[in-house]
């Protein structure tokens, strides 16, 4: 199939503009994880982190009068690089329909940016999909489509944890098992978690877990639940963060909803003063042809571009970008499964 850039009903720098464009005026609703590896755009497809810094202060040590300062040691690090993979989609507006549309110009021109719309949305769900991934797992595994990579950023073991007794089986005891986790995370980072992110199904088996009903209604109460505000205000008064409920979903191969993070899992996130890292987008191939027209300082991120071809003839919408969540600092993150 030869696909032949095409300006015929618009040209790819005025498809990418509208695209960014209706994108940034989309509500974040449930794709919000940016929020911890917010999108920087890089003129590059290579990333190079380095992590296993940061972390607890040392402490130098005081010396006696004219003796030589001690030898401070370097705090183990590593250094991690890869590249940035490419994802494109393209989509087809048929011999058919362009047949139908043929004297309407402008019907064609919507469907194209329609379809670019549409097509760029589902690069950013996928490269959510990915963010969530690097919060949950410390890495990111891809293989489909020929392309078999896994970005593991090298987060401590014990920051992946199963509670011992699932908090929807009597017995458990949400705030023992957050408080532990807790204490895993300072112990790495030196500061308490800014965020406790989960989802509804984690939230409603602590509304009404007999633990958390014990230490927040009165003795003797009947009541078989409790309120999230109740639960909140218990978390605060044992120093853990409020509940973060993310729900966010994606249609799966299969056709069914996918949850982008595990809804069964609670994850320790960092507060806002520390970086966790980003996710990089650089430059496409498509961004360089000098037929797109795309100015260097606009290359990075998603473009679009219409193409043609003869046999049988047809218009086909293209969406292209490089995209990969880094978190350098994986380690800001905790993860445990509690269902």
């Amino acid at each position: 199939m030869a696909l032949v850039l095409s300006s015929d009903y618009i040209t790819p720098t005025e498809l990418t503009g509208y695209v960014r464009e209706a994108l940034s005026d989309l509500p974040q609703n449930a794709f919000g994880l940016s929020a911890y590896l917010p999108d920087v755009e890089t003129d590059d497809i290579d990333f190079r982190v380095t992590t296993g810094g940061g972390g607890l202060a040392r402490v130098a040590k005081y010396r006696a009068w004219d003796t030589e300062s001690p030898i401070s040691g370097r705090r183990g690090v590593d250094r991690l690089s890869g590249e940035i993979p490419p994802i494109s989609e393209k989509r087809r507006l048929s011999e058919y329909d362009r047949l139908k549309m043929r004297k309407l110009d402008a019907g064609i021109v919507d469907a194209i940016l329609n379809d670019a719309v549409d097509l760029a949305k589902g690069i950013h769900a996928r490269v959510e999909v990915a963010r969530g991934e690097a919060l949950s797992d410390g890495k990111v595994t891809i293989a489909e489509n020929g392309l078999t990579i896994e970005a593991d950023f090298g987060r401590k073991a014990t920051h992946t944890q199963t509670a011992a007794t699932k908090w929807n089986v009597e017995g458990s005891n949400p705030i023992d098992d957050l408080l532990a986790w807790q204490q895993i995370y300072v112990a790495t980072n030196g500061v308490r978690p800014g965020a406790t992110l989960t989802s509804q199904s984690v939230q409603s088996s602590l509304m009404r877990n007999s633990a958390i009903r014990a230490m927040t209604l009165p003795t003797g109460s009947t009541q078989q639940i409790v309120t999230i505000d109740a639960i909140n205000a218990l978390f605060q008064s044992f120093g853990l963060p409020a509940l973060s409920i993310y729900e966010a979903q994606v249609e799966g191969d299969d056709g069914n909803a996918k949850s982008i993070i595990n809804p069964a899992k609670v994850l320790f996130l960092p507060p806002s003063d520390r970086k966790l890292g980003e996710t990089l987008w650089g430059v496409t191939a498509e961004a360089l042809d000098s037929d797109y027209g795309i100015d260097s300082t606009d290359a990075p991120g998603v473009v679009v571009g219409s193409y043609s071809d003869k046999d049988p003839v047809g218009l086909w919408t293209k969406a292209s970008a490089i995209a990969l969540p880094v978190p350098a600092n994986t380690n800001l993150t905790l993860a445990a499964t509690v269902l």
